[in-house]
């Protein structure tokens, strides 16, 4: 059994400390995996666990658009968070998914949001190659073998990361892009940048785009259902955190996610 939670609207900071305290609260409480779906408000700036946030990313830029940000505990590059489901799954030891690689159950994982992009009637598939044409810190910007693409665009990237109390795989479905936006709170000379967007535009998608239909947040927490549910076979039961949850949540935003010591520690 899985558990499957809408936490809805949060900033980056309590959003990435969720994801956590899911992943906590399951080890010390014998708790079910979850399946998550959430939103970002405002518009959040992720940075990689392993990037450094002082050399890459304008924190200017991001406050004159109105965005946030917050370093992530998964690794790859920066993603913004906008138009789009975020999606993640926590697992705690022992489960059979954490027997595979780290490689293994990632692709395990989202092929179950691949299925998901098939019941809304899209085909998407794996790339089957790094993209060297493009150097970035955006993570959409730099498609690698383990993205999700439609028509050769990318329209999902995902993170893994496993510490001493399981898995923890988050990632962005994009609903809509804005391609100018992504790019705009990272350091980059205007001319690389403006070279880099159009490059990207042939690179970056979103499900409405590809599909050539509007495809709302419901659309796609509906299909991430169905799909998670047929390739991990296994029911999944609506959820919400519970009150211990929230307390974990509430103590690593305080202590983590929201200080400087965590988003500037690179």
């Amino acid at each position: 059994m899985f558990r499957f939670i809408d936490t809805g609207e949060n900033n980056g900071a309590m959003n990435m400390a969720i994801d956590e305290a899911l992943l906590i609260a399951q080890s010390e409480k014998r708790l079910p995996p979850a399946i998550r779906v959430y939103r970002f408000v405002p518009p959040t700036l992720s940075i990689g666990y392993f990037q450094s946030a002082e050399k890459e990313v304008d924190i200017e830029h991001c406050r004159d658009k109105g965005f946030g940000y917050v370093r992530r505990p998964t690794g790859g590059r920066a993603v913004l968070h906008d138009k789009e489901l975020t999606y993640s799954v926590t697992i705690s030891y022992p489960h059979k998914i954490l027997e595979m690689n780290l490689l293994d159950s990632f692709h395990y994982l989202s092929t179950g949001i691949i299925r998901a992009i098939g019941v809304l009637g899209g085909n998407a598939y794996f790339s089957e190659r790094e993209d060297s044409e493009i150097s970035s810190p955006s993570c959409f910007a730099s498609p690698t073998f383990s993205d999700i693409l439609i028509n050769g665009r990318k329209v999902v990237g995902s993170a893994q990361m496993r510490n001493k109390y399981g898995l923890l795989q988050h990632g962005s479905i994009l609903l809509h892009v804005s391609i100018e936006d992504i790019f705009y709170c990272f350091k980059i000379k205007d001319r690389l940048k403006a070279k880099i967007i159009e490059q990207a535009k042939f690179k970056i998608s979103s499900l409405s785009d590809e599909m050539e239909k509007v495809i709302s947040f419901h659309d796609v927490k509906t299909s991430l259902w169905e799909g998670m549910s047929e390739i991990l076979e296994e029911k999944l039961v609506d959820s919400k955190l519970f009150p211990f949850e929230k307390i974990i949540a509430d103590e690593l935003y305080t202590n983590k996610y929201n200080t400087r010591e965590w988003n500037f520690k690179r």
